[in-house]
């Protein structure tokens, strides 16, 4: 990235546009402060709010089509996601007691096989 004086862009700036056009990027500089920036187009068509927005709408619309083509397929979706999670909790803390309680039934079993 290439930096330069407002004055420097006065007196070049066909070279600079030329520089951009290439691919690089400028920084104008006014009093020794960035003011400005000269870019490539495709960097601002990249960063443009409109399309920005355009490309975020597509792709909520591609999601939108994809989640009816399934519910065609499988069938409407029958359990919402709070309930899947409650359910996987409670099967992990089920889990989790049944390997406690065996661990507790495994010390309590001297090494000879009878309990103590």
């Amino acid at each position: 990235m290439k930096t330069y004086t407002a004055i420097e862009v006065r007196k070049s700036f066909g070279r600079i546009l030329d520089e951009a056009a290439a691919g690089e990027r400028c920084i104008i500089e006014r009093a020794g402060v960035p003011v400005a920036a000269i870019v490539p187009l495709a960097d601002v068509e990249a960063h443009d709010p409109e399309r920005r927005r355009q490309r975020e709408l597509e792709a909520l619309d591609r999601i939108v089509r994809r989640a009816r083509r399934l519910q065609r397929v499988h069938g409407p979706f029958a359990v919402d996601a709070a309930a899947m999670i409650r359910a996987q909790r409670d099967e992990r803390e089920a889990h989790l007691k049944r390997v406690l309680d065996e661990h507790r039934a495994e010390r309590e079993i001297r090494n000879d096989g009878t309990p103590k």
